[in-house]
């Protein structure tokens, strides 16, 4: 269980910094790599049934995992964008 927690946390935060590196140009492109993984992850649970057995047990908790780390990173990067939205317009 302990390792789960060590992928969710490494999974969110290179979802953070791929979305940051992705989107130097234009800001919406920083919500594509989140959705994307969670889009997969979906997909990947679907798919994991089909294969049954402990095999799909673990397929199924890794992409379990992998589709709430993407919504959280989702969520960290949406509260980010909107601090620094509220506060630079008071800094300028």
């Amino acid at each position: 269980m302990g390792d789960l927690y060590i992928v969710a946390i490494i999974m969110i935060a290179s979802l953070i910094v791929l979305s940051y590196a992705l989107s130097r140009k234009k800001t919406t492109i920083k919500y594509i790599a989140p959705l994307i993984v969670g889009v997969i992850s979906v997909g990947v649970v679907i798919v994991s049934f089909l294969i049954g057995g402990w095999i799909g047990m673990r397929v199924r908790t890794i992409s379990f995992t992998a589709f709430i780390s993407s919504l959280i990173s989702l969520l960290i990067i949406s509260i980010a964008e909107s601090v620094k939205r509220k506060f630079s317009k008071y800094y300028r």
